[in-house]
């Protein structure tokens, strides 16, 4: 198993917090994009449910006595550059859904490496809980929409590639 610490960790505990915030972010900013009630509603909830983990990562950070620094450039950032700004609610959906993903496969992998600090997989645990209610609805959604929404698999689609040519480049300048 891997073991990712001191400055290397400290590194990606302020990329999730910050994955967390821009996440928030795009949901308040394109949440305009909802087009029924319940839609509204998982998304309010999830929009809490970011803000919330990003107050975690925080907190972990200072438990382990290191600064919360900004990222410049974070996955959600590089994420929608590659794919555009998303002009439907399924393209919307598509990109929240392959993010949330992503999310959750690297939570799971860093929560099965060694000598992970207490605080580290307390809080991996914590937040995977709504990372996969957070899939689940959103899939939900999809599957719902794709029979009267013909771009739902193209949207789909653009959004896993932007997510697989982020991730490499993120994992290549985190040295991981």
């Amino acid at each position: 198993m891997t073991v990712i610490e001191g400055e290397q960790l400290h590194r990606l505990l302020n990329q999730y917090r910050s994955a967390e915030i821009r996440g928030a972010g795009v949901i308040l900013r394109l949440g305009r994009l909802c087009d029924t009630s319940e839609l509204r509603s998982n998304f309010t909830k999830h929009l809490r449910d970011e803000g919330v983990h990003a107050w975690m990562w925080a907190r972990a950070l200072n438990d382990l006595g290191w600064d919360i620094e900004d990222v410049e450039d974070p996955y959600q950032q590089k994420l929608g550059s590659a794919f555009g700004m998303p002009r439907t609610v399924e393209d919307l959906l598509a990109l929240t859904l392959v993010s949330e993903r992503r999310g959750v496969a690297s939570y799971e992998e860093h929560l099965g490496m060694a000598d992970n600090p207490k605080v580290v997989d307390q809080t991996l645990r914590a937040i995977l809980k709504d990372e996969r209610w957070h899939v689940d609805w959103i899939a939900d959604e999809l599957m719902r929409r794709a029979e009267d929404a013909p771009g739902v698999a193209e949207a789909l689609a653009r959004a896993e590639q932007a997510d697989l040519d982020v991730t490499a480049q993120l994992r290549s300048d985190m040295g991981l």
